[in-house]
């Protein structure tokens, strides 16, 4: 299996890369190696107002609050910003609160969330497939070849820990979908064609799509590029208040 692809650092991390060597270089402290501020996100300098840092980016993960300065109290984000649920945890483990605001910051842009892509009871070249979606996706990951359930699990600690999508090619769709929306977080999809993954995705808010790569109707590593690069939509009343159900959308064409 081909290894993941190498981190991209965008113009905006190397921007603030260099900004941070000179900043330290004139300090007098260039013995540090400077960390990217977008790898995982924008953090200020100092906290204004005293004890608020503001986040820049469109999701804000458990990374994000991980490495925020010591007496932080607030974090400012955008009003459109989501928020995973291990971010939470951790904020409130700290004391800290979100602040959502309309400001600046939300007008800046995020990098792309992780795209995760995994294979389980495959047959067929499902191998060749996820090697092929993983190089027209960017920040594709691709997880090891395992049983379903602990794909699975996996999958739905990536979209807890990162906010992340994803695609699980199996030859057991049914299966899998149903064994995906049992998980907290995620909420999946399945189809047979790129028109019917869109509109159930469109309609669910899906996170991840699960595809037979064998019954795929065609365009499958473009259908996946396309919900990578999918403007997050709102989460319907009721998969968000966790009413009963798989909460899922199939089009079994």
């Amino acid at each position: 299996m081909a290894d993941a692809p190498a981190p991209h650092l965008d113009a905006a991390a190397i921007k603030s890369l260099v900004e941070e060597v000179v900043r330290r270089i004139r300090a007098g402290d260039g013995s540090q190696a400077a960390q990217p501020a977008s790898r995982p996100g924008s953090v200020a300098d100092a906290t204004t107002p005293a004890g608020r840092v503001p986040l820049a980016d469109a999701v804000i993960t458990l990374a994000h609050v991980e490495r925020v300065p010591a007496g932080t109290r607030e974090l400012a984000v955008s009003a459109r910003a989501v928020i995973t649920p291990s971010a939470r945890d951790r904020a409130r483990e700290a004391g800290i609160t979100f602040v959502r605001h309309a400001g600046a910051a939300a007008a800046v842009a995020s990098p792309s969330r992780p795209f995760v892509i995994a294979q389980a009871d495959g047959r067929g070249d499902a191998t060749g497939r996820a090697a092929a979606i993983a190089r027209l996706v960017p920040h594709a990951q691709r997880l090891p070849a395992t049983g379903l359930a602990d794909v699975v699990a996996t999958l739905a600690l990536h979209v807890s820990r990162d906010a992340a999508r994803g695609v699980l090619l199996t030859s057991r769709p049914a299966t899998a979908l149903i064994l995906a929306n049992r998980s907290p977080g995620l909420r999946a999809v399945t189809a047979r064609d790129h028109a019917g993954l869109a509109a159930a995705a469109a309609e669910t808010a899906a996170n991840l799509l699960v595809i037979d790569p064998a019954a795929f109707a065609g365009g499958l590593e473009r259908a996946c590029a396309d919900f990578a690069a999918r403007p997050t939509g709102p989460v319907p009343p009721e998969l968000a208040q966790g009413a009963a159900g798989c909460g899922c959308k199939a089009h079994p064409h």
